[in-house]
């Protein structure tokens, strides 16, 4: 899926907070849970457990009052103690759901069972407060077979209360009055208003959770800043150094003094930085080839390459005649010059013998850049002569075959190239004047038609040589063809 312009991959400190975060409100969050559930559970099992220690008390009281015989003072008693208040409210019910002692009916049943007026028909009794219809599903429940007490809660005008129907069992000292055809006589009903203590709960509840936001946000933000210090800084400092170093700047490193793992990375990192500026300022001194031959294979093998020595002209007798610092501000910058112009033109600097220089040049128009690279070194040369005490330089430069590879010993080697072209072109550039650029035949035939001028052929003894060599020279303007004859060697 492609990425839109206005995603943005999560970084590590934002993946650090996320995990904090997660982590404390999951385990904070579980937590509050289980404090409201327990806070809940509690509340429930309080209230239950005291309207079933009031229901047995009320239920103890009807049984006295009604033993005798004095229903009237059982329905006061029920008035006094919903006269007190606190929240609560009393109801009898008989078992068909009818309010008790609204009427006579009981009475007569009574006197009926019993076969005379025992008790007086009292019309008058205005029966108990009214607590409306019992719930009918809930009642059903309280006296069914076998009877059990039902506790259930519900709101009723934005209040909420808790309620309970204990059935009242028509036990073997009351069948004398109320008959033995029926197990229960009537349902005890008990109101309670807990809105106060659920709003407790609620705003307990609330400000619990807000506690825990408020307690998982600045443990977060303490985490996260600890994190952030300890970890992310650290990383993104070494991560910084690693862009540097990538773009070439090893002066850097990562300040953390620290004795952990972020320590040791960073003492890593920092030496590691270090081994590669070494590394990078003895590059200067290695020539391409060796280090492309350590990305490759080390194995030698025969190859065509062209060859370019120069030579500073007169450099001995100037050594003798100048100082140490004027020498090398000279030397250094002759060959700064020229291996400028040779990485230009895509030769590879082998090695600087003194005030000799050796390139290698590879590829099918290796000879074009080679005498390219030539010319212009004369040029510059010749264009900067005050500048380099009027000191000229002589090119030799040869084509063929050659053995490329590692040379020297386990402890120290050099990756050359080593032949006959070799051996030529040095030749060449010891016989060369200043100024001039002399090449052999296998070079000037692989040139591009036309593309030089050039002088020649001229026959030369070289050193190492029976035969004579068919030398040409590139027509750098100045350079004259003057000790080419036959029978010099050089």
């Amino acid at each position: 899926m492609a990425r839109t312009g206005f995603s943005r991959p999560l970084g590590l400190a934002g993946r650090i907070n996320v995990v904090v975060v997660t982590t404390l409100v999951l385990g904070l969050g579980l937590v509050a849970y289980l404090f409201a559930a327990n806070l809940t559970s509690t509340r429930q099992n309080l209230v239950d457990s005291n309207l079933r220690r009031e229901s047995d008390i009320l239920y103890l009281s009807i049984e006295n009052f009604m033993l005798p015989g004095e229903a009237p003072i059982a329905v006061n008693f029920f008035e006094d103690v919903a006269g007190l208040g606190a929240g609560y409210k009393l109801g009898l019910y008989r078992s068909d759901g009818s309010a008790a002692f609204a009427d006579d009916t009981t009475i007569s049943r009574v006197n009926m069972n019993l076969g005379r007026e025992r008790f007086p028909l009292r019309l008058s009794a205005s029966g108990l407060p009214p607590m409306g219809a019992p719930d009918a599903d809930t009642f059903k429940r309280a006296t069914s077979i076998p009877p059990e007490s039902v506790f259930f809660a519900f709101k009723e005008d934005g209040r909420s209360f808790k309620r309970v129907y204990r059935p009242l069992l028509n036990l073997p000292k009351c069948t004398g009055c109320h008959g033995s055809d029926h197990t229960i006589r009537g349902v005890l009903d008990i109101r309670a208003d807990i809105t106060e203590i659920v709003q407790a709960e609620t705003t307990t509840i609330i400000a619990s959770a807000g506690g825990f936001v408020l307690i998982a946000i600045t443990l977060a933000s303490v985490i996260g800043s600890i994190l952030r210090s300890l970890v992310v800084g650290p990383v993104r400092a070494i991560g910084k150094l690693c862009i540097d170093v990538t773009g070439g700047d090893f002066s850097g490193r990562v300040d953390v003094k620290r004795e952990d793992e972020i320590g040791g990375l960073a003492n890593t990192v920092n030496n590691m930085v270090q081994g590669l500026r070494e590394r990078y300022e003895l590059t200067k001194y290695v020539s391409a080839g060796t280090i492309t031959s350590l990305a490759s294979s080390q194995e030698p093998k025969r190859v065509e390459r062209t060859l370019l020595f120069t030579d500073v002209r007169g450099f001995t007798t100037y050594t003798e005649r100048h100082g140490a610092e004027a020498i090398l501000g000279v030397l250094n910058g002759m060959l700064e010059e020229q291996a400028t112009i040779i990485t230009a033109h895509g030769g590879d600097i082998d090695k600087f013998v003194g005030d000799e220089v050796v390139a290698v040049f590879a590829g099918n128009d290796a000879p074009d850049r080679a005498v390219q690279a030539a010319m212009a070194i004369q040029a510059a040369v010749a264009s900067r002569a005050a500048r380099f005490d009027n000191l000229a330089v002589g090119a030799g430069i040869a084509t063929g075959q050659v053995v490329q590879g590692m040379v020297g010993s386990s402890k120290r080697a050099d990756f050359t190239v080593l032949g006959d072209a070799v051996n030529i072109a040095s030749r060449l550039c010891s016989l060369a004047k200043a100024g001039q650029i002399l090449v052999c035949d296998c070079t000037r035939d692989r040139l591009a038609p036309g593309s030089f001028k050039m002088t020649g052929p001229y026959k030369a003894r070289l050193k190492g040589k029976t035969e004579t060599q068919t030398v040409y020279m590139v027509g750098v303007p100045g350079s004259t063809g003057k000790g080419m004859e036959a029978g010099n060697e050089a």
